[in-house]
């Protein structure tokens, strides 16, 4: 039955992929510890049936992501099947984990915002030393940003929380919404609540789900409560729910909605936030 469903899902995933005509840049988000690199790792695992460090990942109380880390599809997709090979999976773009203690509810441009606007629209070369940038903007230092590159502007945001700590980052969280709903653009945003297997309450499991969806205005059903992959692990049962979560990322339907900049400054002059337009409703 397992193999059934996934059958049935990985050709629902297809059928999304067939209609999106080029690779879409999804960004990982989250603060420092929260499992981003090893999610990426995890999807091209339940694509590929194989582990690899594609994004790199690490231990300890350092960073191991400091620089800004595009993984294009053709990096791990390479099928037997020639018909696959040209399927648009996405590319996925790895940061550096957020420092909560860069994010202030009373400043309007904190550093960690400054940083996410400036990703978001494409304006940071790959490769870009994430945490001298960081440093430069906490000095009010001037930065270096390029025109904006298309390869590199982002549709699509997942926000990447650990199940392993109780506290829900509100501040964090909220300038992440900010920074997805407002400025010129509007971004899909999904969200993933990684190691679950450290939070065994499963009351508390779905309230944290609840209060994330709420907190940053999302469906619940695009939220995923994931385990990740390590090495030396075979794929197994969870790839389902993981191409699950894949499909509704690859929705044709989704689609950045650029603001109009009368737009913007009305809601820079109210600070009402805009509801989140994603263009279609996910199931």
């Amino acid at each position: 039955m397992a193999d059934e469903r996934r059958n049935e899902v990985w050709n629902e995933l297809k059928a999304n992929l067939n209609e999106i005509k080029k690779p879409k840049n999804v960004l990982l988000l989250g603060e420092y510890g929260t499992g981003k690199s090893s999610f990426i790792n995890t999807v091209i695992t339940a694509l590929t049936g194989r582990y690899r460090y594609y994004a790199d990942i690490g231990s300890g109380n350092l960073h191991c992501t400091t620089r800004l880390h595009k993984i294009f599809r053709e990096e791990y997709w390479n099928p037997e099947k020639e018909e696959d090979r040209a399927l648009n999976l996405p590319n996925f773009i790895d940061i550096i984990g957020l420092d909560v203690q860069l994010s202030n509810p009373f400043e309007v441009d904190t550093v960690n915002s400054q940083i996410m606007n400036l990703i978001l629209n494409g304006k940071l070369s790959e490769d870009t030393d994430l945490l001298d940038l960081g440093m430069k903007l906490k000095e009010g230092k001037k930065i270096k940003e390029i025109p904006e590159d298309e390869s590199l502007v982002i549709d699509i945001i997942v926000i990447v929380v650990s199940l392993e700590d109780d506290k829900i980052q509100h501040t964090l969280l909220d300038e992440i919404y900010k920074e997805s709903n407002k400025r010129t653009r509007q971004f899909p945003v999904f969200a993933v609540l990684t190691k679950s297997d450290k939070c065994n309450d499963q009351k508390k499991l779905e309230k944290k789900k609840k209060d994330i969806a709420e907190e940053i205005s999302i469906d619940v059903k695009k939220i995923l409560i994931c385990k990740n992959y390590h090495e030396g692990q075979n794929p197994d049962s969870r790839d389902v729910e993981i191409l699950e979560f894949l499909t509704k990322l690859c929705d044709p339907c989704l689609k950045v909605v650029k603001l109009h900049k009368v737009k913007v400054e009305e809601e820079q002059a109210t600070s009402t936030p805009i509801p989140p337009t994603y263009g279609c409703s996910l199931m």
